[in-house]
């Protein structure tokens, strides 16, 4: 779907513009934030070498989520530079079709700066607006930070994987699943 620029004061006063991805436009820009994002952080599903994109595939994936109505690629820029995304899937099944998938990454860089609380308040803001019941997302058990964001917008656990993810180090995290009621 289709969410048109909306901006908003990020804590250090600095503007944040919120946007649909655009595939032509963003398509490059997103493969290399998968692989430096993946590379920032242990919180990401992929490892860098993982990502192997094409332009053109990233493309397609774009304009399928700007033409799918219940479903939304949501970019953040500051000053002009791409620093997060956030995410909302539906899914096909109609004994499913009241849930949605929720998920989201911002760079290093640009995170304690309350982009994400804003990205995932606006995508949950749409997802109710879609007719959503619920909204659903995985979070790294060792990723505290997240875990308590999304708690503090109402999620809360309804699951945990233990060793789901398993490093290139042989180390393992658990994954934790939550869910909030729209």
């Amino acid at each position: 779907m289709f969410f048109a620029e909306k901006e908003f004061k990020l804590k250090d006063g600095r503007t944040c513009v919120l946007r649909s991805a655009r595939p032509k436009e963003d398509a490059a820009a997103l493969i290399e934030y998968l692989k430096v994002t993946a590379g920032e952080t242990r919180f990401i599903l992929r490892e860098p070498e993982e990502i192997t994109l094409t332009i053109e595939r990233e493309e397609g994936f774009l304009q399928s989520n700007l033409d799918n109505p219940r479903s939304l690629m949501l970019l953040a820029f500051v000053d002009g530079e791409h620093a997060g995304n956030c995410s909302l899937i539906s899914f096909d099944k109609m004994r499913l079709a009241h849930r949605c998938d929720v998920a989201i990454a911002l760079y290093q860089k640009y995170c304690g700066l309350g982009i994400g609380r804003k990205m995932l308040e606006t995508v949950l803001e749409v997802a109710k607006s879609l007719g959503f019941e619920q909204a659903e997302l995985e979070v790294v058990a060792d990723n505290t930070r997240a875990y308590h964001l999304y708690e503090s917008l109402g999620f809360v656990p309804y699951g945990r994987r233990p060793h789901g993810m398993k490093y290139k180090d042989g180390t393992y995290a658990d994954e934790i699943a939550m869910v909030k009621m729209l």
